[in-house]
């Protein structure tokens, strides 16, 4: 694997889509898996990780994460030759002279390859500027840059906006440098780099005592992550990834670098825990206090098919994640697939999944509604070394960039078995079932339990406290696909949303942003929007940060 480090490997695998996607360009106008160990973080006390370590022989290592697949000409595009011009070539000259890093034009042949979007129903949103930030005092640079020249600044670090938040026709500021994660294994203190992958995070405390809980997908940034809050498969027992953030450095409007936390700049503070990114300035570090991990887990999973039992599963599940268990954290998916010989209804596939902090035993007795409601296909139940899960079960690779468009709802109380029925009735009928072109519903009881609820709705930006689950339909299409394919999966979404609506409260996840939410800042922020535009108001009343989604200055 040496010289290579997984993050290059990520970023290798988006570069060869999008020079794929030139070269089409140019001749045309117009489920996760593991992989082979290779490294983990070191056991001495303190471990850093920003590039690739040696592999501890007889422990879980994190998996490499490739991508190495094309995206279609028709989804990248050059910024408007009207806007480039726009930038005076003294102004992008400054620039240049001012960093410590480097600028990209639309000239440069590293352009097409730089600052790409994880969804690629916006690709051709596309920036005028992109500054590559060596460090901090960069980032500043570019924003002060930025208001001295009025072209607008979005900062960038792994590009996995749901609803392509992280796009720009003005400057984008790439920090994908500042990757440095260091662990203190005597008191599980982690200072991670504002645009540290998740693959970064899991290198550097891997095989120790200590857990930052997080999201899956290795190529995703843990800042994007903790600023909209976090969740993912450990977030039931030990919290949001924002629950652990103790400080963070951040470069707001004026160009100043600020340190932030509960004593200096509160407020700030508080709208950095479930905020979002992208509305208040750029976080350049963050400080967490991490949680001791147990020693094992029990994973789990159970495979089902067919609509009838996809249905009797989900509502049952709904109920397991209603209970205050906190030891349990299971996400259910049905998806649409080929229709066979047993119809639509018989081409749903289905499957509840987790891990319990606990023994098998008690996880079953936890689970026997949900199997004596259907009888699964497939099954398997293993009491695991805790590290051996995270990083061979739920680690996941960067997928071939795809668009797509998920649809979040977060339910209070189980939702009633007729609508239940209903979602899984229009999963059935959804218009595209292949591999590469389909529709899904999610239940992620990640998101409940006496530990996720215990903070008050109010001590966090993040808002969503006292739920079950997170209800999400989710459609996939190739990037190449036709556009009414895109159109029809979008609008099922939003017949599955319409079945959900009248038994949840409308709060929508803002780490899966969707710019289809009639009003995304009521459903992300609820009660606290308020209070995110105070803040808002204070530290960027000319709103310089900002996006389609983005809270604005009164």
């Amino acid at each position: 694997m040496n010289p290579f480090t997984r993050r290059r490997l990520l970023q290798q695998g988006a570069a060869a889509a999008a020079a794929a996607l030139l070269a089409s360009c140019k001749s045309d106008s117009a489920t996760p898996a593991t992989s082979p160990p290779t490294t983990t973080g070191s056991p001495s006390t303190s471990s850093t990780s920003s590039t690739a370590s040696s592999t501890t022989s007889g422990l879980p290592t994190v998996p490499s994460s490739t991508t190495t697949s094309s995206v279609p000409s028709s989804t990248v595009a050059p910024p408007p030759a009207s806007l480039v011009d726009t930038i005076p070539a003294g102004a992008i000259e400054d620039l240049r002279a001012r960093l410590g890093g480097s600028v990209l034009t639309p000239e440069d042949a590293a352009y097409a390859t730089s600052g790409l979007t994880a969804n690629t129903r916006y690709s051709g949103i596309r920036p005028a500027l992109i500054a590559q930030c060596r460090d901090e005092s960069d980032v500043a640079t570019c924003v002060r840059w930025a208001v001295e020249n009025g072209v607008q600044p979005v900062g960038r670090g792994g590009g996995h906006s749901y609803a392509g938040l992280s796009t720009t026709t003005g400057l984008l500021i790439d920090i994908t440098a500042l990757n440095k994660v260091t662990l203190d294994r005597s008191s599980g203190q982690a200072v991670v780099g504002g645009s540290a992958f998740n693959s970064d995070v899991l290198t550097a405390t891997i095989n120790s005592p200590f857990l930052l809980p997080g999201g899956t997908c290795l190529s995703v940034g843990t800042g994007g992550l903790v600023l909209g809050g976090g969740i993912g498969y450990n977030a039931r027992w030990a919290g949001l990834t924002c629950d652990h953030l103790t400080a963070s450095r951040i470069v707001v409007a004026s160009g100043d670098l600020l340190e932030i936390d509960d004593s200096k700049d509160r407020d700030l503070f508080w709208a950095c825990r479930g905020g979002t990114g992208g509305t208040f300035g750029i976080n350049t570090e963050f400080t967490f206090q991490l949680i001791e991990v147990p020693a094992t887990v029990t994973y789990f999973r159970y495979d089902f098919e067919g609509a009838d039992d996809a249905a009797a599963v989900l509502a049952e599940f709904n109920r397991v994640c209603a209970t205050g268990n906190s030891g349990i954290n299971p996400s259910y998916m049905a998806q649409a697939t080929p229709i066979g010989s047993a119809g639509p209804r018989g081409a749903i596939a289905c499957f509840a999944r987790g891990q319990y902090v606990g023994p098998a035993s008690e996880l079953q007795d936890l689970l026997a509604p949900m199997l004596k409601a259907a009888t699964p296909t497939k099954s398997a139940v293993e009491e695991r070394p805790f590290w051996d899960v995270q990083a061979n079960v739920w680690a996941s690779e960067n997928p071939t960039p795809h668009a797509f468009g998920d649809h979040s709802r977060y339910a209070k109380d189980p939702v009633p078995d007729d609508a239940v029925a209903k979602m899984i009735d229009i999963l059935a009928e959804c218009p595209q079932r292949d591999d590469d072109n389909n529709g899904s519903i999610w239940s992620l009881g990640w998101v409940g339990g006496d530990v996720m609820n215990k903070p008050g709705r109010a001590d966090t930006a993040y808002v969503h406290r006292g739920m079950s689950t997170l209800l999400r339909p989710t459609p996939v299409w190739a990037a190449d696909a036709a556009q009414s394919v895109g159109d029809e999966l979008l609008a099922w979404t939003e017949q599955v949303i319409s079945v959900i609506d009248a038994h949840t409260p409308r709060e929508s996840y803002q780490n899966f942003p969707n710019r289809a939410i009639k009003d995304p800042q009521q459903e992300y922020f609820a009660e606290n929007l308020d209070r995110l535009t105070e803040v808002k108001t204070r530290h960027d009343p000319t709103n310089l940060f900002r996006n389609a989604q983005s809270v604005a200055p009164r």
